[in-house]
């Protein structure tokens, strides 16, 4: 006799009913009630076996009359208290009753039928029931989650019917394999698309937004989120591990969201919706997914992108192509009325005496803002070059800019205009250190040095004055009248101090930058003319004495540069190591100072050194060569460069 095997193992994937006690019959139409089904001995599952027959045991009659009464509930009962396991199994006793089974009474086929048939129909009620249950899976009812697990298990119920059937020889029912798995994740796809077509927002929330497209993505892509957490947290909770249910959900409405998120980016969309949708596709959608609670049941990475890489980088290139023109515009309106302006004459607006310019700040805006917004939108900051390359060709157009102004210096307006875009140089250059890792490094580098070279194009044009006022004073450096008489370099002083007192109109780090560069300036012009070889300084007594007047000169002209704001104090030190050259007599000490003083300073040249030891005009040649042969080894031995720039800008001094 074959028999269809059973499991007896206890949990959510077993056959099992919720009560050994709920199984009644079922009243058929004809009014008949058969009694509660129980298989006769010879059809029991032995303990030992669940595919053979075994003999009936002896009941342990004490315990069935201890045993407390329960209520006896029908199918029907079962099935209107969502006690879906229980009403499941008993269908899956009535179907083994009815096929391939040896029944203790043979009753008529006609009567057998009827039964079939009404099995059947009680099949589709289960079933819808079971529906029903996966359907409110995501509903705020209470209720619904002790529902679920019933459901959930009469499904496992339902898969384990299938396979015992598939191992059996004799005719199965039609409705085997129910295949009740597949039709249940068919179930949560149908919920899930229909949760997608009516997720809407509040209408506090949709009013911010400004397009319906907008509150769209928005509705659904919170709908998305709030499901899934109601997965982890709830649903999870009926499902058996193996069956990885998050997993499920969370590949379904990826796809839901996938698809409308495709439909929708295959309209024509303006740049606003454009730049809405590629911020759900780049940040919004992941960061929902990398949410912590989500994590730790779904993983974000198998689910892959929302849209193509083919329409996300056709949609990318629309966005940058339209924000590279609008900055592009923005940025070179800025500079047009910057150059308008002083076409006409008008002067630099005066804030706090100092002259100002809003092109920095009106440029560094505009950038900024594209910087940050393809940063939101894209969620990339390695996609911001296009931006960035914009920024370098502005200060390109910016450098010519000045460059005219520096020509058209008989403008009364020229001076003021410059000290106006020295101070945006200056923001300028701290606005691309400050966000470095925003500029490709070679953009970066091309972009400091332009703003390097306007600032010392924009300083030597304000120093400049300055220096061919000081011209008179100047010539009189390095030569005899300037070691004779002391009153040569102080009236160099008087004419320096007075125009440091003069310069105004500028900020204050700019002030600063000023005098700085000028001090820079007026040291090198102070060095040139000592190598200028004016002076011939033939004994010792007149080496000391240049010595002294070098070492004074510097420690004054730096006392005075400082006190006035001046930062380079480092400069009085190159003074002071000429000035010891000058004094020392032993070769061996002069070659020293001179090799110490060609590794602070690296850019000393050969002809430089020859200037400078020939003021000692009582050093032999085969001395100088000497000396400057040891700087040389020295030099070609060493590869540091990290002293600062001094002597390659004393020039002209042959």
């Amino acid at each position: 006799m074959r028999t269809l095997r059973t499991s007896n193992t206890p949990g959510i994937g077993s056959t099992k009913p919720e009560s050994p006690v709920e199984h009644s019959g079922k009243t058929t139409p004809a009014g008949r009630k058969f009694k509660h089904f129980t298989l006769p001995p010879i059809l029991r599952r032995n303990s030992k076996s669940n595919s053979h027959v075994s003999f009936p045991d002896v009941p342990n009659t004490s315990s069935l009359l201890a045993a407390p009464q329960k209520e006896l509930l029908t199918f029907e009962q079962n099935l209107e208290r969502n006690r879906l396991s229980a009403a499941g199994q008993q269908l899956i006793d009535r179907e083994e009753h009815l096929y391939g089974r040896i029944s203790e009474v043979v009753q008529p086929t006609t009567e057998r039928e009827k039964e079939k048939e009404q099995l059947a129909r009680d099949r589709k009620g289960l079933l819808s029931h079971i529906d029903l249950a996966v359907k409110s899976s995501l509903s705020p009812d209470k209720d619904r989650l002790e529902a679920l697990k019933s459901a959930v298990k009469a499904i496992l119920q339902e898969e384990e019917q299938d396979r015992r059937w598939l191992k059996q020889e004799s005719k199965q029912p039609f409705w085997r394999p129910s295949e009740c798995r597949r039709h249940h994740d068919t179930v949560i796809q149908s919920l899930v698309e229909e949760c997608m077509v009516n997720a809407e927002l509040p209408p506090k929330e949709s009013n911010k937004l400004r397009s319906s497209l907008q509150r769209d993505i928005c509705g659904k892509g919170r709908r998305l989120q709030e499901d899934l957490l109601m997965v982890v947290k709830d649903v999870k909770g009926c499902y058996p591990e193996d069956m990885d249910i998050c997993n499920l959900y969370g590949k379904i409405y990826h796809q839901a969201f996938s698809a409308e998120m495709r439909k929708i980016a295959e309209y024509g969309l303006g740049m606003i919706d454009c730049s809405y949708l590629l911020h759900w596709v780049n940040v919004a959608y992941p960061e929902i997914l990398q949410n912590l609670e989500l994590t730790k049941a779904i993983n974000p990475e198998a689910l892959g992108k929302l849209l193509t890489e083919e329409l996300t980088t056709h949609l990318e290139n629309q966005y940058l192509t339209h924000q590279e023109t609008e900055v592009q515009t923005l940025i070179n309106k800025v500079l047009n009325v910057e150059e308008q302006a002083w076409r006409e004459g008008s002067v630099p607006e005066l804030r706090d005496n100092c002259y100002f310019s809003p092109l920095a700040i009106d440029v560094i805006q505009f950038v900024h803002a594209a910087f940050e917004s393809v940063e939101t939108v894209l969620g990339d900051t390695s996609k911001v070059q296009m931006i960035a390359c914009l920024l370098k060709d502005f200060l390109n157009s910016y450098k010519k800019f000045q460059e005219k102004v520096l020509k058209g210096s008989n403008n009364r307006n020229s001076g003021t205009v410059i000290m106006a875009n020295l101070s945006c140089v200056e923001q300028f250059r701290d606005y691309i250190v400050k966000k470095a890792d925003l500029f490709p490094v070679d953009i970066k580098e091309c972009c400091l040095s332009i703003v390097a070279d306007m600032k010392n194009c924009g300083y030597r044009y304000l120093t400049s004055p300055i220096h061919k006022d000081l011209k008179s004073q100047y010539r009189s450096l390095g030569t005899p009248i300037w070691l004779e008489k002391k009153h040569v370099f102080e009236k160099l002083l008087e004419g320096i101090n007075k125009h440091t007192q003069d310069v105004t109109g500028l900020t204050d780090s700019c002030h600063q930058e000023l005098l700085s560069q000028l001090h820079l300036e007026v040291t090198v012009e102070y060095v040139r003319r000592l190598l200028k070889r004016k002076i011939k300084l033939r004994d010792k007594e007149m080496q000391e004495q240049a010595a002294r007047s070098v070492w004074e000169d510097g420690q004054r002209l730096n006392q005075l540069f400082t006190e006035a704001g001046s930062r380079e104090e480092w400069l009085s030190d190159i003074l002071a190591r000429i000035a010891e050259v000058l004094k020392l007599q032993d070769i061996s000490s002069i070659q020293l100072e001179i090799v110490t003083l060609g590794q602070a300073y690296p850019d000393l040249s050969d002809v430089q050194v020859t200037a400078l030891l020939s003021l000692k005009s009582n050093l032999s040649a085969s001395a100088v060569k000497t000396i400057k042969k040891t700087l040389l080894d020295i030099q070609d031995s060493t590869s540091s460069q990290d002293g600062p720039s001094f002597f390659s800008k004393v020039l002209g001094f042959h």
